[in-house]
């Protein structure tokens, strides 16, 4: 990277004139510099000042002439801080837009980070460490995010007003990592120092206590679950968004599906649904029938899920999105299995444990529906593992009702063998299962 001497430059150069200085200072022809959204004739506009160039123009121009794209646009070079602040900033922009696997952007963020240390400078350090945090949650590498978001919410200049993203990161984390009080705790903190901000922050406000909300519930203290949203819904209604009222419909619905409160969970969805419909957002939308197909498949509904699903899922992946589609494809592959259609539910369960290959502790209900596949060919030996399996992993995962109902199949099978002392056992253990928190579902809609 070339370093210019700034006392040698005529402090009225525009940019345009700096642009064409430094071209042919190197040799280069337009045509060279150019590229994908860069023609010629746009460099040219630039060049003679008729033009502004974008930051992403900029930046490009900067890497082919060798320059920082700051020297580019001001004339004034970046001292370390600057350069490394700028680095830092492309990072976040990376994690914000997906143009690079959050993987990448996480070994990116150690080297930063390790600068920013020698550095001194804390402000930087705790905006790397608060972007390692919220890569190394993206890719589900929760043990590692929580201590690194906790070090970044610890500095003074990242509050939940200015990053709630690394706050709901780490109440996100807490919650995977089955430290549900913890997510709690957070998100309960995060809500109440945005409350005395909320005139200006109100976004963020409503996106904490969806996410409060959703957190009470995964705990099953459905009425503090509701007091919540509608508290915030109340004091803001005239302020919400779109965005946030499907946002209350949908957490809403999530409340009454997991309190058994069906028609009344199937009603705010609808009501996300027409929302969304209104808006035209195909991703949002197939994501609401989705949620709506699981509210079905909670109460039993199999035959009717498979419509809302099938759209949800055929969207999705018209989209190139995996977020959450293995999801989505598990309550396929339970409706098929449910339904007696072993081949299709066989097809789906695989396909599903395939997309949460990196979320083991999610591939309960795609184990559960091979299992019941297995019990309706007769095959106790193959099915029998497989129960076992989806039953830990759903218990684990706070999914009582499902893991009872794979409980009761798992009986019904034992039964069918002859095993009735077994089958009891199971019966009995899916009894204990209903009679807890009822299952998670319905991701929340941002």
């Amino acid at each position: 990277m070339e370093f210019m001497n700034d006392s040698k430059r005529e402090p009225t150069e525009t940019l345009g004139e700096r642009l064409r200085r430094l071209r042919k200072e190197r040799g280069l022809s337009q045509q060279s510099i150019s590229g994908p959204g860069l023609t010629t004739a746009h460099i040219s506009r630039i060049e003679a000042g008729l033009r502004r160039p974008s930051v992403r123009a900029i930046r490009a121009l900067a890497k082919q002439l060798d320059v920082t794209p700051e020297y580019l646009e001001t004339g004034t070079q970046l001292g370390p801080r600057g350069d490394l602040e700028l680095r830092v900033a492309d990072a976040e922009l990376e994690l914000r837009i997906g143009t690079a696997r959050p993987e990448a952007t996480a070994e990116n963020l150690q080297s930063l980070i390790s600068e920013a240390r020698a550095l001194g400078d804390p402000l930087i350090t705790a905006r790397a460490v608060a972007a390692l945090g919220v890569a190394l949650s993206a890719t589900s590498s929760y043990a590692q995010a929580i201590p690194l978001l906790e070090e970044a919410i610890a500095s003074s200049s990242i509050t939940a007003t200015l990053r709630p993203d690394v706050f709901l990161a780490l109440a996100r984390a807490h919650s995977a990592a089955g430290h549900l009080a913890e997510s709690i705790s957070v998100l309960e903190a995060s809500l109440e120092f945005v409350r005395e901000h909320a005139t200006e922050h109100v976004g963020a406000y409503m996106r904490f206590a969806v996410h409060l909300s959703y957190a009470l519930t995964d705990a099953g203290r459905f009425d503090e679950a509701r007091a919540v949203l509608e508290k915030a819904m109340d004091e803001h209604a005239d302020e919400c968004d779109q965005r946030a009222q499907v946002s209350s419909y949908w957490t809403l619905a999530r409340i009454a599906a997991m309190s058994g409160e069906t028609p009344v969970a199937l009603d705010h969805m609808r009501r996300a649904i027409a929302l969304l419909e209104a808006d035209e957002d195909a991703l949002a939308l197939a994501k609401a029938e989705g949620a709506y197909g699981q509210i079905l498949v909670l109460d039993g509904r199999f035959e009717e899920a498979r419509g809302p699903l099938d759209k949800c899922v055929r969207t999705l992946e018209l989209a190139g999105r995996s977020d959450d589609l293995g999801l989505f494809v598990t309550d396929q592959a339970i409706c098929a299995a449910e339904l007696g259609d072993v081949d299709e539910a066989e097809r789906l369960a695989n396909k599903a444990l395939g997309l949460l290959e990196q979320s083991p502790r999610e591939q309960g209900g795609a184990i559960g529906a091979l299992a019941v596949t297995r019990a309706i060919k007769k095959d106790a030996a193959g099915a029998e593992p497989l129960f076992a399996r989806a039953v830990d992993l759903l218990e684990q995962d706070s999914q009582f009702e499902e893991a009872g109902r794979f409980c009761r199949a798992w009986a019904s099978l034992l039964m069918g063998e002859g095993r009735r002392e077994e089958a009891a056992g199971l019966t009995a253990r899916a009894d204990e299962l209903e009679k807890r928190v009822r299952p998670r579902t319905l991701r929340p809609s941002s």
